[in-house]
C-alpha cells in the first residue's frame, strides 16, 4: 500500500474512525499464503475470501453472512457456522492491538506520498 498513492485518503478516513471513540479497529499482520506455519485462515475454509458477519439470535441458531469473489452467501448449516466462528476468533487472536493498529497505520501512512 505505501507505493499506492490513492490509498493516502482512504487511509486517513479509516484513521479518523480508529481515533474516535466509535470504533475499534485491528489490523492483521501479515501473512505469507505460501507459509502453512503463519497462515492465520485454515485452509479449505469456504467463504473467507472476504467480511464475515455472524448473527445470534435468542429463539434461533446463529447464522452467518460472508463475502467472497462473485458474491455472498447466508451460511446456515450448524457445522459452517462453527467453522466460521472458529475463523473469527483466530483472526481476532492474532490482529494487533488497537495501539499497535494505529501506530501501523502511522507507519504506513507516512510513507504515502500526497498528491
Amino acid at each position: 500500500m505505501s507505493s499506492y498513492r490513492a490509498g493516502a485518503p482512504t487511509l486517513n478516513r479509516i484513521r479518523a474512525m480508529h481515533e474516535s471513540a466509535r470504533w475499534a479497529l485491528k489490523g492483521a499482520p501479515h501473512q505469507d499464503a505460501a507459509d502453512p506455519d503463519h497462515r492465520v485462515i485454515p485452509p479449505g475454509s469456504q467463504g473467507v475470501d472476504g467480511p464475515i458477519a455472524v448473527y445470534d439470535f435468542a429463539d434461533a441458531p446463529s447464522v452467518c453472512y460472508t463475502e467472497c469473489y462473485g458474491g455472498g452467501r447466508v451460511v446456515e448449516a450448524r457445522d459452517e457456522v462453527a467453522d466460521l466462528v472458529m475463523v473469527i476468533g483466530m483472526i481476532r487472536a492474532s490482529a494487533l492491538s488497537p495501539g499497535d493498529s494505529a501506530e501501523l497505520m502511522r507507519k504506513i501512512r507516512s510513507e504515502i506520498r500526497d498528491r
